[in-house]
């Protein structure tokens, strides 16, 4: 793709383009943005998490609030992207407001790694008899609910 940080910027909303910040990776083209299915990042500040997805070329772009405390706890915790067990400090609470006066919020994992979650389960793992091929169609499936869950006034919850 010629210019990716320009097809990048086109996907997200004028009011999120004032909080948009592409990575280099994606703007060099070292990502093939029609080659991934998803691509996840966090902003340098660490306050933004940012999702494009893409569905057979229809690109679908949003940005999530990122909760800025992080918890002491070690219990375990669930992303509820990639279904990764880990602990809490490793996981985060992410929200966007979809109308004036809702919001929806997910807790996935910190840095939207999920992927390298998913090819390097941590020792909390639980036990599944999904292949790695398997987790990462649910993982895609679950971005996609949520994506469009997004709507204006709706906040579907991911099955």
């Amino acid at each position: 793709m010629e210019n990716q940080k320009a097809f990048i910027e086109s996907l997200f909303s004028k009011k999120d383009r004032k909080k948009l910040w592409v990575p280099p990776a994606v703007t060099n083209g070292q990502i093939d943005l029609l080659r991934e299915k998803i691509i996840t990042w966090i902003h340098p500040s660490g306050h933004i998490g940012y999702v494009v997805y893409n569905d057979d070329g229809e690109f679908q772009a949003v940005i999530l609030d990122r909760l800025s405390e992080k918890s002491t706890s070690a219990k375990a915790c669930m992303c509820s992207w990639c279904m990764s067990v880990k602990t809490v400090r490793q996981m985060t609470m992410f929200s966007r407001k979809v109308s004036d006066n809702k919001s929806c919020g997910v807790m996935l994992c910190s840095d939207l790694d999920c992927l390298y979650s998913i090819a390097n389960p941590g020792a909390n793992a639980m036990r599944e008899t999904l292949s790695p091929q398997e987790k990462r169609q649910r993982y895609y499936r679950n971005v996609e609910n949520y994506i469009r869950g997004m709507a204006p006034g709706k906040c579907d919850i991911i099955q």
